[in-house]
């Protein structure tokens, strides 16, 4: 369980607990006033907590959408930066589309292939009594050498400290004593889309993580063009949805 599913484990468990003593010790309990008059205009209360829970996660959600995460900003940023050419790129926020190259090889954990960089979890498996399984991450990591990006004009170095795999499918997955392993791999030869920052060192260019926006992403260059065709269709099947909802909300109030 991720922690905030504890946190509200946590408040479920309080709140269940506090009703018990409530129920033995009643006015000696603190705002004993406000259960009292829950409980004597329950139907009342109850019509609100019909009407205030849909509404509740529909604003939770929302915020949760709206999170800014790594992967987030990346894809707002691609979005909005033009690609740029390795060999006309100017100091500052960029996005590159290239072939990677492998400079330091790195072995990955599950299949133990050559690769630039993966990104590995390990997830504890448990069964349900209906047999269906689930998933718990319990580690997960990002390791990645240095390597270069090319393209018909150039090559660059990137060097990548903090960077995210985004939008980047499993590449090899494995099972063992109910646990499921899995890795997302950089490889030398693919075509990727990198967001980064660049800059220079005694005149030779880099691409390192941007400080001011914390981002350094690489993504696959097909796969982008995909998110990027179908992404405003699926903002507007959420804001029909909400809208919907809300027209629910309302005619359940009135």
């Amino acid at each position: 369980m991720s922690k905030t599913g504890y946190i509200i484990l946590g408040i479920i468990v309080f709140c269940f607990l506090y009703f018990i003593l409530w129920i033995i010790f009643k006015e000696k309990m603190p705002l004993h006033e406000y259960l009292y008059e829950i409980s004597k205009n329950y139907d009342s209360y109850a019509e609100r907590i019909i009407i205030l829970v849909p509404l509740a996660l529909v604003v939770a959600a929302a915020l949760l959408f709206m999170r800014p995460t790594p992967a987030k900003r990346f894809l707002r940023l691609q979005n909005s930066l033009p690609t740029s050419k390795i060999k006309s790129l100017a100091k500052g926020l960029v996005e590159v589309e290239g072939t990677l190259i492998m400079k330091n090889p790195l072995t990955s954990p599950v299949d133990h292939e050559t690769c630039i960089g993966y990104y590995y979890t390990i997830e504890d498996i448990s069964k349900d009594s209906d047999g269906r399984l689930s998933y718990t991450t319990v580690h997960r990591e990002t390791q990645c050498n240095v390597f270069q990006m090319q393209d018909e004009t150039g090559t660059i170095e990137v060097q990548p400290d903090k960077i995210e795999l985004v939008l980047l499918g499993e590449t090899n997955v494995s099972s063992n004593n109910n646990k499921r392993y899995t890795e997302t791999l950089l490889k030398a030869g693919q075509k990727m889309l990198l967001v980064g920052y660049a800059d220079a060192e005694n005149g030779v260019p880099f691409i390192r993580r941007d400080d001011h926006y914390k981002i350094l992403g690489i993504t696959s260059a097909s796969g982008i063009t995909v998110w990027n065709r179908y992404q405003p269709l699926l903002r507007s099947f959420l804001f029909i949805c909400s809208i919907i909802l809300l027209i629910i909300i309302y005619i359940l109030v009135e």
